[in-house]
């Protein structure tokens, strides 16, 4: 749920391994005269791809053309489609192809959880040794690739995502960056927090007394949730806080300080440390994307007071 950083390596890396492959459209892009170039479309930020894709879903382009009998310009017009860099996305996703692909991609990227819900893992596992691609996450089309083909190769609109949000949830649906949060240019948990509804005394000792609420910090954040059924699919993990409601009673805060001293420098570097260990997940915000359902742990000790 953390902003996912795009380094320049990776970026340098995406272009330089397509481009070859996209010369057909470089060479289109040329003839039709068009306000970008190849560079642009494989690497603009979200900003840049939403006017790349309104651009391109005007599907006659005007060329000027020189009258060399009446020294004037005159403009001609066609039809252009853009579904061949579509259909080029899938042999980018093969992952029997030896060459750069979608398992390179995920590599690099290196995001473990979902960034759209946290809760279920997308690691990358690729046999270099034997050259085997074994295991990717999903990547979901921001603009989706029906509506924009054009945008189907273009790095910031390729989102490491687990196979129920991308298929199950998100599928056709059409994003727009003012309306819902982008993962390359968004925190998605600062938009977002957890908390617990109590309902009922049996709260400490029954998943039936409480309930997992969610305050939406912004009005994407409740489009996200509409989307992602965040609410409904965290609910089923009730469990968890109940470990952590009943571990806010048994760890008192003498405790804790009695083990951090017996076993700081062995177990434990610092306070962090002993509180993952506690918790069960990761409580810094920096390393939230490390382990599922971090964002929530977080959320939830804090409310209990337990960090």
């Amino acid at each position: 749920m953390k902003k996912i950083i795009i380094t320049e390596d990776i970026k340098n890396t995406h272009f330089n391994e397509l481009k070859e492959k996209l010369k057909k459209l470089e060479v289109l892009l040329k003839r039709i005269k068009a306000p970008y170039s190849l560079r642009d479309i494989l690497l603009s930020k979200p900003e840049g791809l939403y006017e790349i894709g309104q651009w391109s879903k005007k599907k006659i382009h005007f060329i000027p053309l020189k009258n060399e009998y009446k020294q004037t310009i005159i403009y001609t017009f066609f039809n252009v489609n853009f579904d061949f860099v579509k259909d080029l996305y899938k042999n980018f996703t093969d992952k029997n192809k030896q060459e750069y692909n979608a398992y390179d991609l995920a590599k690099s990227l290196n995001v473990n959880t979902c960034p759209y819900c946290n809760i279920n893992s997308i690691y990358t596992i690729v046999d270099d040794e034997n050259n085997k691609k074994i295991v990717r996450p999903e990547f979901d089309h921001f603009f989706d690739k029906a509506t924009y083909p054009i945008l189907a190769l273009s790095l910031y609109n390729l989102i490491p995502s687990c196979h129920q949000c991308n298929s199950n949830l998100k599928g056709q649906e059409k994003f727009n960056l003012e309306s819902y949060l982008h993962p390359y240019s968004e925190d998605i948990d600062k938009n977002i927090k957890f908390k617990i509804k109590i309902t009922n005394a049996k709260f400490y000792y029954s998943i039936n007394g409480f309930e997992i609420d969610i305050d939406y910090l912004s009005h994407k954040a409740v489009n996200h949730n509409n989307i992602f059924k965040l609410k409904e699919r965290y609910n089923y993990l009730k469990d968890i806080i109940l470990e952590l409601i009943q571990k806010k009673y048994m760890y008192n805060e003498d405790y804790l300080d009695s083990l951090f001293k017996k076993y700081e420098g062995t177990f434990f570097r610092n306070k962090e440390d002993l509180m993952r260990l506690i918790s069960g997940g990761y409580i810094s915000e920096s390393e939230i994307n490390k382990r599922p359902l971090s964002k929530l742990i977080k959320d939830i000790s804090e409310e209990l007071g337990l960090i």
